[in-house]
């Protein structure tokens, strides 16, 4: 198909960014710069009404679709390790409205509640590669290649917690009205969570290598699924552990902070809500 003039001369990247993967585990590869950075766009129209629909960004299909509008060079969004996904949103909104990203932060000292200011160009400054070991290896010697989760593997985790949430909600309900129904439902809502939390960390296993060094290592999702429902919740614990060490966004977000109450100097983790910081 050939492209169309018109988009060619208008769309040109806004920035370009550092991903904290440094373009690893992504399936095809994304096309990163001769700096090995990726081409970020400012949202259009049609994007603006993704991130302006409440909890918009919880939905995978609206991150997928904002992805592939403003990182074109991203073939398959839905593959995306999740640690870079803040570090691209953020990198979206920068080019879209600017630099200054406001934010609540509590204080310390009085727990007042201030807004404060930072530089997208400071949060993004301070994105590091992340440097954990994709190796790991047990106590009985099986050895294991780990991936990060995607953001189809937290699409469909944070949907699950919504659901147990909701569960959670109507079983207090129904206790104080003498239901069992619900009870019940919910326990199969927790046995469906654990399953899922199973499924995704074995998806997140590329290789399992067997203490026989002869022996060839396993790849097929569905043998090393099976194995990891029957280890024991120390190995399981270790490997769960690393793959969510290895999904961390790897943004430095402490910040030094004034508050404008009580005058006190403090430092503040602040909390990036994906949810809620593309507001203009």
């Amino acid at each position: 198909m050939t492209a169309n003039p018109l988009i060619a001369a208008y769309k040109k990247p806004a920035l370009y960014v550092a991903l904290p993967s440094k373009g690893k585990w992504y399936d095809p590869q994304p096309k990163l710069s001769v700096d090995g950075e990726l081409a970020v766009y400012a949202m259009s129209a049609r994007d603006e009404l993704i991130t302006k629909t409440p909890d918009a960004l919880f939905n995978g299909e609206a991150t997928v679709a904002l992805i592939e509008s403003c990182c074109p060079d991203i073939p398959n969004p839905r593959q995306m390790p999740v640690n870079d996904l803040l570090v691209v949103l953020l990198a979206i909104r920068q080019a879209s409205y600017g630099n200054e990203l406001s934010v609540d932060i509590k204080c310390t000292e009085c727990d007042a509640i201030n807004q404060m200011a930072v530089d997208g160009n400071v949060l993004l400054s301070r994105v590091t590669e992340n440097k954990h070991d994709t190796l790991i290896k047990l106590e009985n010697d099986f050895a294991l290649e780990l991936t990060p989760y995607t953001i189809e593997d937290r699409t469909r985790l944070q949907i699950q917690n919504v659901k147990q949430q909701a569960i959670v909600q109507q079983l207090m309900e129904a206790e104080k009205a003498g239901e069992e129904s619900l009870q019940e439902q919910f326990g199969k809502t927790f046995v469906e969570i654990a399953e899922l939390s199973v499924e995704l960390v074995a998806r997140c296993i590329a290789k399992v290598h067997l203490p026989d060094k002869e022996a060839e290592p396993i790849i097929e999702y569905q043998d090393i699924y099976d194995w990891l429902k029957i280890i024991t919740k120390k190995d399981y614990d270790q490997i769960r552990e690393r793959v969510e060490s290895l999904s961390e966004n790897n943004i430095d977000t402490v910040f030094e902070a004034k508050c404008l109450e009580c005058g006190k100097d403090y430092k503040t983790n602040i909390e990036l809500d994906i949810a809620g910081f593309f507001a203009g």
